[in-house]
């Protein structure tokens, strides 16, 4: 079973941009949050610790930031 991603996202993010086009080049399906858009997106992001983007969550697991290698792990299943 795949782990759940989302992606929380806002305007003009050079690496929120370069996650999702990650993501879509693995062909990993993710949901996609615009933290500045939507308040509830914003709230989830804050209860997950974190208050930049792009954060990134697979399953469980919170990624604050971009790093391929590092997610590429996570969606792996990999700690």
């Amino acid at each position: 079973m795949q782990k759940e991603v989302i992606v929380y996202h806002q305007p003009n993010c050079g690496p929120c941009h370069a996650a999702m086009d990650y993501l879509r080049k693995k062909g990993v399906p993710f949901v996609a949050k615009d933290v500045f858009a939507d308040e509830a997106a914003q709230r989830e992001l804050t209860a997950l610790g974190s208050n930049s983007t792009p954060t990134i969550r697979v399953g469980n697991e919170v990624l604050i930031g971009f790093s391929p290698s590092k997610l590429a792990k996570l969606l792996q299943g990999e700690q």
